[in-house]
This record gives C-alpha cells, sequence and structure tokens, in this order.
C-alpha cells in the first residue's frame, strides 16, 4: 500500500501564513526549472508543496498571479543587495557603479527569466489592479535605489531602464539552442538558412554573463557621458 506524507496543518498565525507563501513560491519555481510555464499547472505546485488544491487557492487565485508574486519576490531581493552594496560602497564613478549593480545581480538567472515572463505573459493576464499594486510597490523599491545612485535622478533612471532591456535581451538570447554546424531539414527535405534560432550564431554562448557585464559597463559608461556637461 502506497503512503503518501501528511499535508501540513492550515497555517494560522501570520508568521505560519508567511512561510507556506513562501513554500509555495518555491515549489512554484523549482517546477519551472524543469517545466515550461504553459504545461505548469496549479495542481502541480499544490502537490510539491504538499498542499491541497483548496489551500493553493487561500493564497493566489492564478497561475499567474503566483509567478507576478515570484518576480515581485526576486525584484525586492535584488533592489534590496543593490541598495545595501551602494550604502556600503559609496561609488563615485560609472566603473564603480557597474560594479556594485553587477556584483548585486551576480546569479540572477532567474530575475531575467521571471522578466521575460512579465513582459510576454503576466501584464496580459493579471488582473490590472493587481498589476497596479505591483507596480506602485516596485516603483517606492526603486526610489530607493535611485536616491543612493551617484548620478542624477534622471541619468539613474536611464541606467535603470537599459540594465532592464539589457537583461531581457540577454536572457531572450541565452535560451537560444546552440548553433549547429548543419541547418536543420524542413519538412519534406527543404534546408533551412540561418535564423535566430538553433542555427543562428548570435545565441547562445559559454561566456555570456562575462558579456553581459561588459555590455552593462559599456552603457553605463556611454549613459553618463552623454549626460555629463560639455
Amino acid at each position: 500500500m502506497t503512503t503518501h506524507p501528511p499535508r501540513p496543518m492550515r497555517a494560522r498565525s501570520l508568521a505560519e501564513k508567511q512561510q507556506r507563501r513562501a513554500d509555495i513560491l518555491c515549489a512554484a519555481e523549482d517546477l519551472w526549472t524543469t517545466t515550461p510555464y504553459a504545461d505548469l499547472s496549479m495542481n502541480q505546485v499544490a502537490s510539491a508543496a504538499q498542499l491541497a488544491k483548496g489551500t493553493l487557492y487561500l493564497y493566489f487565485d492564478t497561475k499567474e498571479e503566483l509567478f507576478l508574486a515570484l518576480v515581485d519576490s526576486h525584484l525586492a531581493v535584488w533592489i534590496a543587495r543593490a541598495a545595501a552594496l551602494l550604502e556600503e560602497r559609496r561609488p563615485r564613478t560609472p566603473a564603480q557603479l557597474a560594479d556594485v549593480l553587477l556584483e548585486a545581480g551576480q546569479d540572477s538567472h532567474s530575475v531575467r527569466r521571471l522578466l521575460v515572463l512579465l513582459g510576454t505573459v503576466l501584464e496580459r493576464r493579471v488582473r490590472p489592479e493587481l498589476l497596479q499594486v505591483f507596480y506602485q510597490n516596485l516603483n517606492g523599491h526603486l526610489e530607493r535605489l535611485l536616491a543612493l545612485m551617484p548620478l542624477e535622478r534622471e541619468v539613474s533612471v536611464r541606467v535603470l531602464r537599459h540594465l532592464y532591456a539589457l537583461a531581457i535581451g540577454w536572457q531572450h538570447l541565452s535560451e537560444q539552442p546552440q548553433p549547429q554546424t548543419r541547418s536543420q531539414p524542413r519538412p519534406g527535405g527543404a534546408q533551412t538558412g540561418p535564423a535566430l534560432g538553433q542555427n543562428c550564431v548570435l545565441s547562445g554562448g559559454h561566456d555570456a554573463d562575462e558579456e553581459f557585464g561588459l555590455a552593462v559597463r559599456a552603457v553605463i559608461d556611454r549613459v553618463t557621458r552623454v549626460a555629463a556637461p560639455a
């Protein structure tokens, strides 16, 4: 006879509810490492978190709301880490600022994946009022970060926008299959030419993180140079 581990009792205290919520987010993110988002279900998340499906819905109404909470959690951690480093290091030059932002973003693969999901799926499917609260909270966190950056506010905003765009673009490239030496046959025997995908020389790459760092440094240097008075 197969036995299953007992499901956890219903969380009662605030601390228990917060821990239960964190466990759900962790279970969903673990599943996402092996299961495409489109194939991932709330049933799977409930099972991985050892919860009844009804209990899961006490915390999140939809899969999209669950993953929006994941985005919020990861961004809050990154911003808090960056703010702490800015307060500690007090960077004064563009190069020093780049050092801080890159160090704060070490092991940021999960953040980049979630940002891609945010722009391609979540923003279209999450309830508008929930999305509004998400961006209000995010803007509050970002204001703290902007106040600590050693640049004029407008320039700091431009730096973060470029960092965001680079992160998404780099993630798209890193998710492409590695280039192959021969093109893949199409149905019927026709050969495909090079395109951004399996055969494109721009896809993949073993030094993606190092090259991402070079791109971030170049952008920050360029943005601050343009902003500097003549």
